[in-house]
């Protein structure tokens, strides 16, 4: 996931938006921190949006159920990425764009 700082609106809010949705895991040492490749994920109270980048090794079936089942819509097309790669984009909790890049279906 790149970058690791999202600014949100409702900080709690975005927490729980990312902890449920992609699984993101708790800091053993500071339970009130998510982490992901081994780095914190800072939520910072902002009303600026970005968008970020999420990689993951599911495939395009997996990850609109995904979505589907978190009740998030894919916002316009998916986009074919070099390599067999497909990506979609989807807003957070907080109106941020997430991009999710992952595998096209065989």
């Amino acid at each position: 996931m790149r970058p690791k700082t999202i600014p949100a609106a409702d900080v709690k809010r975005a927490y729980r938006f990312y902890r449920d949705v992609f699984g993101f895991l708790r800091d053993p040492k500071d339970q009130t921190t998510l982490i992901v490749d081994g780095q914190a994920i800072n939520f910072v109270q902002s009303d600026q949006r970005i968008e970020s980048e999420i990689i993951v090794r599911d495939h395009l079936t997996q990850i609109r159920e995904h979505l589907a089942n978190n009740f998030l819509a894919e916002i316009g097309q998916a986009e074919e990425r070099f390599n067999q790669k497909i990506a979609l984009r989807i807003h957070d909790s907080e109106g941020n764009i997430i991009v999710i890049e992952g595998n096209q279906d065989k």
